[in-house]
């Protein structure tokens, strides 16, 4: 195996990664799908768990096992600081047995064809002419030593992206995620006496508990939670301190047995402004493609992986016409995911810049409503400033950062606009320049205190 050419080599076996490899090989591609843990353990991974059923028919992809998940989900509840005012979103989701589902994922790309090394950690990529050609990889176990080549590469690798790190500087790609655009973690899946609702996940804004994020409560079954804390990088707060301090505080939670424990880094902005930097495609946390405002990325990375895996064989079906078609994975992906994201992006900032009280005071105001939320999850709309929620913005004395709830919805919207305008690689440059500028403007205009 060490010298054969294969049509692409996929770091990472988890969802992005085996969705990218599933897609390949439906095409008859020679593809090689790595990971570092060994293959009973791929799809085990630290998160939240839940996955709307709508990115399943997104993405194309048959309904999965039951014994793939644990219950089902037909709402979350946003809670304010106090607890005492809420807003609730609709819509089916699955609680997934992560470890099955990603079995379940794993399967059918070897099914079609994939091959899988595990144990197996991919180190220095080599270059070409520009392009990566070669990939030098380690068994994690014996330390043995191979090289693979490949006309096609896709880093799944994670939020630390192997293979995005040693790329040429490419416009719109990040090599390092600034530490403020990361969401610090740490859950665990405990056993209770008896879950109040298992049809309701449940998450909380704290500014003091989860400073610049969110504490989650989701049921997976009559007897059993997924609980954990996210909060901003860089905030100082340590997550799994920060659950202690919630399990100790709740009665329901206080003697539950702990089943699995663990915590990660999750990349919580908008998605790299492009998926391709010359033979090279990224899917998953390694393209920051994690929705901005809760983290929750297994469906989008799903969505990446299916894009990356068909521009790549458009790619190898017409080889004279490369760069296009591998653009093609940056047109669908703003166009089923991309664009919601960056919109997202914008209001994960303006809630970052919020205190408790204000936080508080909007939601007993009801300034951003039920189906406004359900509408930006979606991506179905914007967010609606109704005329009596900017009288009541008016007449605060000192509305601080809240008082610019209605520009940040103008400035979604903007954004928004921009993204339905996605270029061409040759305008590319100028249109990620004219992005990053409302941004900053953005930020620095609005967010200031």
């Amino acid at each position: 195996m060490s010298r054969r050419l294969f049509d692409a080599i996929v770091v990472g076996a988890g969802t992005a990664g085996a969705i990218t490899a599933l897609t390949l090989a439906e095409e008859g591609n020679s593809v090689l799908l790595m990971d570092s843990k060994e293959k009973r353990s791929i799809g085990k991974k630290v998160c939240g768990d839940a996955l709307g059923t709508h990115h399943l028919k997104t993405v194309k992809l048959p309904f999965p096992p039951n014994e793939t998940f644990k219950g089902r989900i037909d709402a979350i509840r946003v809670y304010s600081p106090s607890t005492n005012y809420s807003i609730s979103v609709e819509g089916e989701g699955l609680a997934l047995d992560r470890l099955k589902f990603g079995q379940w994922l794993l399967g059918m790309a070897l099914d079609k064809g994939a091959e899988l090394k595990d144990r197996t950690r991919a180190d220095k990529l080599s270059f070409e002419n520009g392009r990566g050609a070669e990939l030098r990889t380690v068994h994690t176990e014996t330390g043995s030593v191979e090289h693979v080549k490949s006309r096609y590469f896709v880093d799944a690798s994670g939020v630390n992206g192997i293979l995005r790190k040693q790329i040429p500087e490419t416009v719109g790609v990040y090599r390092q995620i600034p530490m403020q655009d990361l969401c610090v973690a740490y859950r665990e899946v405990r056993r209770v006496e008896k879950v109040e609702d298992t049809k309701i996940g449940r998450i909380f804004l704290d500014e003091e508990i989860a400073p610049g994020g969110y504490w989650w409560y989701f049921p997976k079954d009559e007897h059993t939670l997924n609980v954990g804390v996210g909060l901003q990088g860089g905030r100082g707060a340590n997550p799994k301190n920060q659950l202690k301090r919630i399990v100790n505080e709740r009665s329901d939670l206080r003697d539950s047995k702990i089943l699995d424990a663990g915590g990660g880094i999750v990349p919580t902005r908008r998605s790299m402004y492009t998926l391709v930097a010359g033979n090279i495609l990224f899917a998953g946390d390694s393209a920051c493609t994690a929705n901005p405002m809760h983290g929750g990325g297994i469906g989008s990375s799903m969505i990446a992986g299916r894009v990356c895996g068909q521009a790549i064989s458009e790619a190898l079906d017409s080889p004279q016409e490369e760069r296009a078609k591998l653009w093609e994975a940056n047109r669908a992906y703003v166009k089923m995911y991309g664009a919601k994201a960056a919109s997202l992006d914008i209001f994960r900032l303006f809630l970052q810049a919020v205190t408790n009280e204000e936080i508080e005071f909007g939601m007993m105001k009801k300034l951003v409503t039920d189906e406004d939320i359900r509408n930006l999850g979606y991506g179905t709309g914007g967010l609606s400033i109704r005329e009596k929620a900017s009288k009541v913005i008016r007449g605060i004395s000192k509305p601080g950062v809240l008082g610019n709830l209605a520009v940040t919805a103008k400035y979604m919207g903007r954004i928004k606009r921009e993204y339905e305008k996605y270029p061409d690689y040759r305008d590319f440059p100028a249109w990620v320049e004219k992005v990053e500028g409302i941004f900053r403007e953005y930020s620095s205009r609005y967010l200031r205190r």
